[in-house]
């Protein structure tokens, strides 16, 4: 089977990157013709070593674009994308091939859907955010830091200033969300690929009936022993320090509790993060094996995010290393805990809340209890490389059986 993997980068930048590289890996480790088209480099060493085609316009994301009248156009309609694709489909046989599409609001752009419609391949669209119906990609309000309920592209959305930079900047995503419904999105996309059932239930109403298939994101772990979370005192953070992310929530209340807060990552809020508690302990970007040694001071994981998020993937790997998570309501990342069992809930953007569940999960019986539990409930699961690569080869036959 050709499967032409499309992400807006050619390197991991973040979560949904990271699941694109490594379903191209997998698919080439089982033997398909696999193909990844980019517009962003550089390209991952991971796929240059992996027997996969690579193309990669070589291009900047519209945000980096120097050329902003440039970065506006191509942000709507990127014309060397949707030439490019044309020439990467001509020579495939639209009968046995997939078009797996991870993100493309970035850089890509909508352009490619309607190539794709007008030679008759198969698309498929994973669901890692909120673009599909939400201009500015998250249902999120970055003036007022809270959740957006506006029904997407209403008169009351039109006219919010919910965007993190302008006024100018949200009418702008409203004429790229226009064009991705003249492009074919999601009236012309064959399926849809869902992370989690919290995600899929705020998009259903705008994914024009089509069919929605459920698959939880792979996580990188290898099963080692449980983290003795009993014998630890540090509670972490692990992912991008930005605003929606809630990390400033989480040093206020580390810093009122007076515990060790550890913050795996980088970001804008970095600075105000040591402005709230000096003694936070940041470590910035680690690379997969030392973040190994972090996980092993663990007592809890907090995932204090403002916003829905997708599916939380820190959670899952948290819970794999038998490390239960505090997270917090109107957020996908409750899905993949039990509250009380092995995890905590606390009211959305509320520091008491949070406070509160904080102080619960420093007691050692209680972290053991539910260390115990999420270990065992995780490998239970058994969603290994194999499964994964199953599920989805069995969705991708699926789909193509519709030609």
């Amino acid at each position: 089977m050709n499967i032409i993997i499309v992400n807006d980068f050619a390197y991991a930048d973040g979560g949904a990157s990271r699941i694109a590289l490594d379903t191209a890996k997998i698919m080439a480790t089982y033997g398909h013709n696999v193909i990844f088209f980019s517009a962003v480099g550089p390209v991952s060493d991971e796929l240059n070593t992996s027997g996969i085609t690579t193309v990669c316009l070589e291009q900047h994301d519209i945000l980096r674009e120097k050329n902003r009248l440039k970065a506006v156009i191509r942000g709507i309609y990127n014309k060397r994308a949707a030439e490019r694709f044309r020439e990467v489909l001509l020579p495939l046989d639209p009968y046995n091939s997939i078009i797996h599409i991870h993100t493309l609001q970035k850089a890509i752009s909508s352009s490619i859907i309607s190539v794709a419609n007008e030679m008759n391949f198969k698309i498929i669209y994973h669901l890692h955010d909120y673009g599909v119906a939400c201009p500015n990609l998250g249902f999120y309000d970055y003036q007022k830091k809270k959740i957006c309920h506006r029904r997407s592209l209403s008169v009351s959305c039109l006219v919010c200033n919910c965007d993190r930079r302008s006024l100018f900047h949200k009418w702008w995503r409203v004429l790229r969300q226009g064009a991705q419904y003249h492009f074919g999105l999601p009236r012309k996309v064959d399926a849809f690929v869902a992370i989690s059932e919290f995600s899929l239930h705020i998009l259903k109403p705008y994914l024009a009936g089509r069919t929605v298939y459920m698959l939880p994101n792979l996580i990188d772990a290898q099963k080692g022993p449980r983290v003795e979370t009993e014998r630890n005192h540090a509670f972490l953070y692990v992912g991008r320090l930005s605003a929606e992310k809630g990390v400033t929530l989480f040093a206020e209340a580390a810093a009122r509790l007076h515990v060790h807060a550890i913050f795996v990552g980088a970001g804008e809020e970095a600075e105000r993060i040591k402005e709230i508690y000096p003694d936070a302990d940041m470590r910035g970007w680690l690379s997969h094996a030392k973040m190994e040694s972090v996980w092993r001071e663990g007592l809890a994981l907090v995932f204090p995010s403002r916003w829905y998020e997708g599916q939380g993937l820190t959670v899952c790997e948290a819970l794999a290393h038998g490390i239960p998570a505090i997270v917090p309501t109107k957020c996908a990342a409750m899905d993949s805990i039990e509250n009380g069992k092995t995890g905590l809930l606390f009211q959305n953007g509320s520091l008491d809340s949070l406070m509160e569940a904080m102080q619960q999960m420093m007691s050692p019986n209680m972290a053991k209890i539910m260390g115990e539990n999420a270990y065992r409930q995780y490998w239970r699961k058994k969603w290994d490389t194999e499964t994964y690569y199953s599920k989805l080869i069995g969705i991708y036959r699926e789909v193509l059986e519709g030609l």
